[in-house]
């Protein structure tokens, strides 16, 4: 649901006032006869008034009602685990918070634009075995990492019902003291899905990005989205894939997951690896609730297992500093949305 951008009510409240005496509140005395014809003149010029601030208000709202913004504040943490090799223990907390903005292009083009601003706290103990160089040594020393972003993208429909989009924007990871433009990203994604009856369309999406001192990664994502009946649905989101449960107006929920990992620039003060980078990778799997008691409000929540973790540290020039899988970790996370 759209919501307009306010607009001034003063002339419609004018409006109103005039079929009110102002001075009783009740509906103005009938006019004598002798009177109506002087009166006739003043009360269409009242009417053409009224007809041309309607006219106003209408054109104000319909030039904005298609412009609709959102903001969330989201929270996430790992919970302590441990290095596969038993070289130290590794856990993290996350807050991110971000605006997005989406305007309707032509009949059926939506153009959104999202900005999101991040700070991730990592907490890792190294133990009696680790040794320096290795990814517990090496991730002690992290600072506060920040993360930004902004990316746009387009969506469109076809008159056949198929959708297809394309987007990009920049990226930024990087720890309190490095260097900002030794931080910056690129990504674009791309996509199809094609309509096959009222309840499956299915398609594939395209996601490349840079990764500071890495190599490009590009990842080919099946697009699906399937209505099994009234309440039951899978359908892909980002990298993965959700299989949902609608219990009603106001509450879904269901199974998700994920691949996600998060690349940061380090700064100049670590021994190991001076101004490299780090690449964290997982796929969490977890039990989802959404909650949204009206069209201003979204409250949504995951809680279940990080699999598959790895932190991998590098060079400014590329090469491997230390590589270390991480044992499946348990995670929670928590987003308040808002639309105006």
């Amino acid at each position: 649901m759209r919501h307009p951008i306010t607009v001034n009510i003063t002339p419609v409240l004018a409006g109103l006032f005039l079929l009110v005496n102002p001075a009783t509140g009740t509906e103005p005395e009938e006019p004598k006869p002798d009177q109506q014809s002087a009166q006739q003149p003043e009360q269409e010029t009242k009417q053409e008034t009224k007809q041309e601030t309607k006219q106003e208000t209408e054109q104000i709202v319909e030039e904005h009602s298609d412009i609709s913004f959102s903001a969330y504040i989201k929270g996430s943490f790992l919970s302590e685990t441990d290095f596969d090799s038993s070289i130290g223990t590794f856990e993290y907390i996350t807050v991110n918070a971000g605006i997005n903005a989406r305007t309707k292009i032509g009949d059926a083009g939506t153009l959104s634009v999202g900005f999101d601003a991040g700070l991730i706290n990592y907490d890792i103990k190294p133990s009696a075995t680790s040794v320096v160089g290795d990814a517990a040594s090496i991730g002690a020393e992290f600072d506060d990492i920040t993360t930004l972003s902004l990316i746009g993208t387009y969506t469109d429909r076809t008159d056949e019902g198929s959708t297809w989009y394309i987007g990009g924007g920049l990226l930024s990871g990087a720890e309190r003291d490095a260097e900002f433009g030794d931080s910056i990203d690129g990504l674009i994604a791309g996509g199809y899905l094609h309509k096959l009856n009222s309840n499956l369309e299915i398609g594939i999406g395209v996601y490349a990005r840079t990764q500071l001192d890495d190599d490009v990664l590009i990842v080919p994502v099946p697009q699906v989205k399937y209505t099994i009946d009234q309440r039951w649905s899978v359908s892909t989101k980002g990298a993965g894939l959700n299989l949902n449960y609608k219990a009603s107006d106001a509450l879904t929920y269901g199974i998700s997951g994920e691949y996600e990992s998060v690349s940061f620039r380090l700064d100049s003060t670590h021994t190991s690896a001076p101004g490299g980078m780090v690449n964290q990778r997982g796929f969490p799997i977890a039990f989802y609730a959404q909650y949204a008691p009206n069209d201003l409000i979204q409250i949504s929540g995951k809680v279940g297992s990080v699999i598959g973790s790895e932190i991998e540290i590098l060079s400014t020039s590329g090469s491997e500093v230390a590589t270390q899988d991480i044992e499946t970790g348990v995670f929670g996370s928590i987003m308040v949305s808002f639309r105006f």
